[in-house]
């Protein structure tokens, strides 16, 4: 194994004490004290090229979208100094960097990254946005209701309704930008809703100029309270062997506004007949002595709606002439592949 060591030693060819510094390797030379002070200097300013830089990112006030802001990258480097910026994955160059928010981001990472003579140093922050344009609901504190009037106000910060109406503004629905139709009215600032459909539920976002400068605002979720009010008909008690009707009436209209299914939450109905289209069920049950729970669900999947209630039915009387309840229970069993089901 080569060994290499620095020693310390008195040398006995001198008159005078005096110290050498001893490195030796694997051939055993020996370097004189001036050569390892040469070495260790030269170790000392590699180190102090290698070591890193302090680098900080300042700016003054508040970032907002739509206003131009001044970032700085400072450190202690004085000479070959390159400074690089990486936002929103592009890249700038120079020791300041200016930028307007379009407010599309609520929140944005900048980096710095410093190069000085092959090494490189980076630091980031993560900057927080403000947005002084949003969407708010006229008037305030109304709850949507369906089929129901409805205002959405394009609103900008420190502007006077006045001044925020003689700005053009476009609007977005879901990331979709909205055009006039029967039933967006587009007025100024002012997005109306004649009558609320559940269609229009959904993400509303408005773009307007502040400063000649594009933004985009924060956004409002339109979510409708639905008002549907939803029963089932029919009677409470059914009899084996007969046939038995349910209704499911709702407020919506039905394959436009909202669709319908019968999900049985309790099991598969014991009947020797069921029979389901669209609001209607209808069923033979088989056993006596039983309780059968029916549920209709009425929902919006798109506008997140829905409404159900539940009926308890109770089965009541003998079975059917001419078989035992046990027959019938195996029968069902055998059958229920056979049942037939209409959508």
């Amino acid at each position: 194994m080569t060994k290499c060591h620095i020693c310390l030693y008195s040398d006995p060819y001198h008159k005078k004490d005096s110290f050498l510094l001893e490195l030796r390797n694997h051939n055993s030379k020996i370097i004189s004290w001036k050569m390892v002070v040469y070495i260790v200097l030269l170790l000392v300013l590699n180190g102090m090229q290698t070591s890193a830089f302090n680098l900080k990112i300042s700016w003054r006030g508040t970032v907002t979208a739509g206003s131009n802001t001044t970032f700085t990258c400072s450190s202690n480097c004085f000479t070959n100094c390159t400074y690089t910026w990486s936002l929103m994955d592009r890249e700038f160059y120079g020791s300041t960097l200016n930028w307007t928010p379009d407010g599309t981001y609520p929140s944005m990472t900048l980096q710095c990254t410093l190069r000085n003579s092959g090494v490189s140093t980076t630091t980031k922050t993560v900057l927080e946005i403000e947005n002084p344009v949003s969407v708010q609901i006229s008037p305030p504190g109304a709850i949507p209701f369906m089929n129901k009037s409805l205002d959405l106000i394009c609103h900008i910060d420190e502007l006077q309704p006045l001044f925020s109406s003689a700005r053009p503004v476009v609007w977005y629905k879901d990331g979709q930008q909205l055009v006039q139709d029967h039933m967006h009215l587009l007025r100024n600032n002012t997005l109306h809703f004649h009558s609320l459909l559940p269609y229009d539920s959904g993400f509303y976002q408005c773009e307007t100029n502040l400063s000649y400068n594009r933004v985009l605002s924060l956004g409002y979720l339109l979510k409708l309270d639905t008002p549907w009010n939803v029963s089932i008909s029919g009677d409470d008690v059914a009899f084996p062997g007969r046939l038995a009707t349910y209704t499911c009436l709702m407020t919506c209209i039905l394959d436009v506004e909202c669709t319908v299914r019968w999900p049985f939450e309790g099991g598969f109905p014991l009947a020797s007949y069921v029979s389901v289209h669209r609001n209607q069920l209808s069923w033979i049950p088989v056993v006596p002595g039983t309780f059968q729970n029916f549920t209709c669900l009425v929902e919006n999947v798109a506008a997140g709606w829905s409404a159900k209630v539940t009926k308890m039915v109770e089965v009541k009387g003998i079975p059917v002439s001419g078989s035992s309840q046990l027959n019938r229970l195996s029968i069902l069993m055998f059958g229920l592949s056979l049942v037939l089901v209409h959508y």
